[in-house]
């Protein structure tokens, strides 16, 4: 388990095995930047859960190259660009704006170019030598101020929670969703559905995949909710709630989460992210 905070919020993640899988295929990650140079923003936060597929190994291996790519990515647009504008003002301006990066890369093109390349990267493995059947599921939240911005493919979920409120930010790529969707059939009909667990779009399903991204106004009190399908598909979204509610630090949150989905018997790895605004 990860756990930190800074003065505008704290976090905490935890994944799990399970208890009917021998293997993890979750993958997470959390990286801060907390450098006032950067365009006078105090804090810019980089929080990830991705579900691999593929079976054992394989499946660890698309959620690791989903989660470092995100990682990569992120430092060459954000932290690369932050710690030569230190050196700028060091060196009283002598840094160009070609030293600098030039472009100022925004939460959401970061996030629609990060994920696009993530998935280039797992179908190039796909495409290799021992042509490696796997994929993955990501989400990717951005906390930057007093906004959330999230990049999605796949099931893996978004929640927000503040004053008793709880809702999903992300929406499910799944063929049962879509046919809800679509009205051809109920939400309850789709919870029980055979082909629920059929992904409609997810990372290493083609050259290039559409990237879902959403922003959300944040303030103090806020929490913030990633997880994997592990989790929601064993807890009801009341049981969620519940958690959430609890005026806990993000680390006693993402332990009971898991060990609430392991105590309803976890068929799935399960990976639990919480950021609480402080």
């Amino acid at each position: 388990m990860e756990d930190s905070q800074s003065t505008q919020f704290s976090w905490a993640y935890l994944t799990d095995t399970g208890v009917k899988r021998t293997s993890n295929e979750d993958a997470a990650m959390a990286l801060v930047l907390n450098l006032d140079t950067y365009r006078d923003q105090s804090f810019l936060g980089l929080f990830v859960v991705s579900d691999g597929m593929g079976g054992k190994e394989r499946g660890e291996l698309a959620s690791k190259i989903a989660v470092k790519t995100i990682g990569e990515v992120f430092l060459n647009s954000f932290i690369r660009p932050s710690l030569l504008r230190v050196a700028e003002v060091v060196n009283y301006g002598s840094l160009s704006e070609e030293s600098t990066g030039g472009v100022v890369v925004s939460p959401a093109q970061f996030l629609v170019e990060s994920i696009q390349e993530a998935n280039r990267r797992i179908c190039h493995v796909k495409r290799g030598g021992n042509r490696i059947n796997i994929g993955a599921t990501i989400t990717v939240g951005v906390v930057s101020d007093d906004l959330l911005t999230i990049g999605h493919v796949g099931d893996c979920r978004c929640y927000l929670h503040y004053d008793n409120n709880f809702r999903q930010l992300t929406r499910d790529h799944s063929m049962v969703n879509e046919l809800v969707k679509q009205g051809i059939i109920s939400p309850e009909e789709g919870k029980a559905h055979p082909q629920r667990n059929v992904l409609a779009r997810a990372l290493g399903s083609s050259d290039v995949v559409e990237v879902d991204t959403y922003v959300s106004v944040i303030s103090s009190g806020c929490k913030i909710l990633l997880c994997t399908d592990g989790l929601y598909t064993m807890l009801s979204e009341d049981s969620i709630q519940a958690v959430m509610a609890q005026p806990k630090h993000p680390k006693e949150l993402v332990q009971e989460l898991v060990a609430r989905t392991n105590d309803a018997g976890a068929k799935d790895n399960v990976t639990a992210m919480v950021i609480q605004i402080l």
